[in-house]
């Protein structure tokens, strides 16, 4: 798939066939997001893949206990994926001091930028994902025995779309460009 048409045609799948997502499809995919650029070349980004069938379903059941649209996401997908940035890397210095006045920002740019790329690779590879944004981060890190120094970014459920629904209605240009000549 070319570059425009991947990104033209990349969508929120909330629709998945029963096709499974292997280890294989995980990592081709993760070799390819991890070239998304970040802070000083840091590659804080960790991926952890969840494709036991069970621990997907706990983590819908006891994570998102609020969001019952994410619980519901999450068992729709055949494989989730837990985004994961390393504390203190992104925007800081050495010392661990920050690096500009926006703090902590750039911990959640890079890992937008990871899971855009994330995202765009798997749609160049016909896979379908959801990025979410609404659970109990603390219960996914105890559930999943993640390391104190990971901050959870981003859920991301990844199956094979059964429904491609169409683009939603985006601002005119003229809304969210403007240049300066």
């Amino acid at each position: 798939m070319d570059a425009i048409k991947c990104l033209i045609s990349r969508r929120s799948i909330r629709e998945y066939t029963d096709q499974p997502v292997t280890e294989r499809d995980i990592e081709d995919i993760v070799m390819m997001s991890q070239m998304a650029s970040c802070w000083e070349n840091t590659q804080p980004i960790r991926y952890v893949a969840v494709l036991d069938q069970e621990l997907k379903d706990r983590l819908a059941k006891e994570c998102t206990v609020d969001f019952p649209w994410n619980t519901e996401n999450i068992h729709a997908a055949p494989a989730l994926i837990v985004l994961c940035i390393v504390k203190g890397l992104s925007g800081y210095e050495p010392d661990g001091s920050f690096s500009t006045k926006k703090g902590t920002h750039w911990q959640s740019f890079d890992a937008g930028v990871a899971a855009a790329h994330f995202c765009l690779a798997a749609n160049a590879l016909k896979f379908g994902t959801l990025i979410m944004g609404r659970y109990e981060e603390d219960k996914v890190k105890e559930i999943l025995s993640l390391p104190e120094e990971y901050d959870v970014s981003a859920l991301i459920a990844i199956g094979h779309p059964a429904v491609i629904p169409a683009a939603s209605e985006r601002k005119p240009l003229s809304d969210v460009l403007s240049v300066r000549s």
